[in-house]
């Protein structure tokens, strides 16, 4: 055989590493294909509102922040991953298999990282205590109302304390404090005094360790009817020393207490003064159209007394960050919550005490002054405006009368009231007092 018709060994080599190459660039292509189709897919499910499948979650050491937005396109079947569920992974340092690699819902955020992600308020699969953990009260916004809560930088807060048990109660005005002050002293021997609720106090060797710190709060709406009642007593002109007040026009005509009592308790309405003590509101209106007036002037900024604050700045340092708040109950079931307390702590549910289940007083139940049936739809949904810090931080749903799109924005456009995860991964509402909707 002559030399031309001869195989080199090299050649052969090179023709070989030609061959994978080729097979190895289709390989990829098709892949690359497969991935983009993927994305593309799951943006469009993701905006769609298509069912997401749900892989097995892993624990992610570092979560990009996801951007996206919550789907307002109907369809046939809601997805398995909503926004809610997003927020929560991310806080909780876990995500699904695919999240965050070539997805939409990454690759959109890593292209436009200022935009955050917005959900509804009560949506996150986080307890009230872990919701708020992950909250920062932008001070610029609420420095009045973190004023007003007093809680300085956290290391001398007003408590209701039981050295017994370890356990220490924060007081929020008009979210049960009445009966969690009386619970904690008739229970568990506490005293009123001053802690340091420094997350560093509960550290090994601190001098809070080992203590269990928890709250009680309420939902917005209803918090504030009795907040403006408590409020509107305490600085009427006949309790009040002020020559001034901000808001004058909610104690027009009213110079005492007696004046105040005969609107919500007309005299043809009553055999005596204290017939009005425990009954409900026969005011014609004119309390419930001051409230109304009020909520609409009110910029949610500057709260006139203490029993206006918002929850959330009373659980939170004056810069803002939350303080070491173990546990948080709500109101909504109080009884349950204290047999909770009770169970943990003494190893029995609290018996029956005079007639009271569970043995949980009521606290102060005077009624409304204002006829509550009286206010409109549009001040409570300007309430719950005012009170989105708390509807988000505290991840309680809001009521009934809030949800909807009944909110207009800069765009003109309606929408819901939302909460959102910002870049530091803090969650704040999606709307603040000096920008509220109209």
């Amino acid at each position: 055989m002559s030399s031309s018709r001869r195989t080199n060994p090299f050649n052969m080599a090179l023709a070989a590493l030609f061959a994978m190459a080729c097979i190895f660039s289709v390989v990829m292509f098709t892949f690359s294909a497969s991935a983009t189709n993927r994305a593309y897919k799951y943006q469009q499910q993701v905006e769609l509102g298509i069912r997401i499948p749900n892989p097995m979650p892993r624990t992610q050491p570092s979560l990009p922040n996801v951007e996206l937005e919550e789907s307002t396109t109907s369809s046939v079947s809601s997805p398995r991953h909503q926004i809610g569920d997003v927020v929560s992974r991310i806080l909780q340092g876990s995500a699904d298999k695919d999240f965050g690699t070539k997805d939409a819902g990454y690759l959109k955020l890593h292209d436009s990282p200022k935009k955050m992600l917005q959900f509804s308020p009560g949506t996150l699969s986080l307890n009230h205590s872990e919701a708020l953990s992950h909250c920062w009260t932008e001070t610029e916004v609420y420095f009045n109302h973190l004023k007003q809560g007093n809680r300085g930088d956290g290391s001398n807060v007003p408590v209701s304390y039981s050295d017994q048990y370890k356990l220490a109660y924060v007081m929020l005005p008009k979210s049960g404090s009445s009966t969690a002050r009386h619970m904690l002293k008739e229970e568990f021997n506490a005293i009123e005094t001053k802690k340091s609720l420094l997350h560093s106090s509960f550290e090994q060797g601190g001098e809070m360790e080992g203590v269990t710190v928890i709250s009680f709060v309420r939902d917005p709406l209803s918090r504030f009817f009795s907040q403006y009642d408590e409020a509107y007593v305490r600085t009427a002109p006949w309790q009040s020393k002020s020559t001034s007040h901000p808001f004058p026009y909610l104690h027009e005509g009213l110079h005492s207490y007696q004046d105040y009592e005969d609107v919500f308790c007309p005299p043809d309405t009553r055999r005596s003064r204290k017939d009005c003590v425990f009954r409900q509101s026969k005011e014609n209106g004119t309390l419930a159209s001051r409230l109304e007036r009020f909520v609409f002037d009110y910029n949610g900024l500057d709260p006139f007394d203490v029993h206006l604050t918002l929850q959330v700045p009373m659980l939170s340092f004056h810069t803002g960050l939350p303080l070491h708040i173990t546990q948080i109950y709500n109101t909504t079931d109080s009884q349950g919550g204290w047999n909770a307390i009770a169970k943990q702590f003494l190893g029995k549910t609290l018996e029956d005490k005079g007639g009271k289940k569970g043995g949980v007083i009521a606290g102060r139940s005077y009624p409304r002054r204002f006829n509550s049936k009286l206010v409109s739809v549009e001040a409570q949904r300007r309430i719950c405006e005012l009170s989105l810090l708390d509807y988000c931080c505290l991840n309680i749903p809001l009521p009934d009368v809030c949800k909807g799109a009944h909110y207009t924005g800069d765009d003109g456009e309606k929408r819901d009231l939302f909460c959102t995860l910002n870049s530091n991964r803090y969650i704040q509402p999606g709307i603040l007092p000096n920008n509220t909707l109209t």
